[in-house]
């Protein structure tokens, strides 16, 4: 069933949602439930290809990413080598967005810098159909980096940034602040039937839930 709103006697036109956005460049904001697939440029880069509801980004170099706490991301190696480990930030790295290089080939630094446990932060070469499933928690936040295991390879490193979810449910933008992109983005998730709009609780999507949602955005965040 189609669902619409109306507010303040307008009805209001909902853009998409959960897309990527480029804050600065080499730098990507991704949305949560996004899976990323990477292939490889030689042993240079990885190359990094996802799609969202704002459309496909292919063959990305070395992006840095930043994730948000709360939020499940994909991480499927399809390259027929460089096993893909994400670390902590004592790997010893150095660089900028987009041009990161690893400083040290000693593959004990290396694996010690791998999140634990490293069999579930470490995506294998092919003929494995091999993936790492992250959903970062509020304490996860902070910087982290990815790389290939091959000691050799030092290009192949990229930065992760986790930022901490929002803790005010009306601030569905995530920017921080309650404004009418709030609203928007309240009937986008409404229209398709998404329960995160569910903001009664009961399971169901009605008028209800539009004015509980209008109560959080009238109390404000803390």
């Amino acid at each position: 069933m189609h669902r619409t709103l109306a507010a303040a006697g307008l009805a209001i036109a909902a853009p998409a949602l959960a897309q990527t956005t480029q804050p600065e460049p080499n730098v990507y904001r991704i949305p949560g439930g996004v899976e990323l697939t990477l292939n490889n440029l030689g042993a240079t880069s990885f190359l990094f290809n996802w799609s969202d509801s704002g459309g496909d980004f292919v063959d990305i170099e070395d992006p840095t990413l930043i994730l948000t706490a709360g939020e499940t991301y994909t991480f499927r190696r399809l390259t027929a080598s460089h096993p893909f480990l994400i670390c902590d930030d004592t790997l010893p790295v150095e660089g900028s967005d987009g041009t990161y290089e690893r400083t040290t080939t000693d593959l004990a630094i290396i694996e010690a810098a791998v999140l634990d446990p490293i069999e579930q932060f470490t995506a294998d070469p092919a003929p494995t159909d091999d993936f790492i499933e992250w959903t970062p928690s509020a304490d996860d936040a902070g910087d982290y980096f990815y790389s290939c295991h091959v000691a050799f390879h030092t290009g192949m490193v990229g930065a992760i940034r986790i930022e901490a979810g929002s803790a005010c449910r009306a601030d569905l933008d995530g920017d921080g602040s309650l404004t009418i992109f709030d609203f928007l983005a309240f009937q986008n998730l409404f229209d398709s039937g998404d329960l995160a709009a569910d903001f009664d609780g009961d399971g169901s999507l009605t008028l209800f839930d539009f004015l509980a949602f209008q109560n959080e955005f009238d109390a404000g965040c803390p």
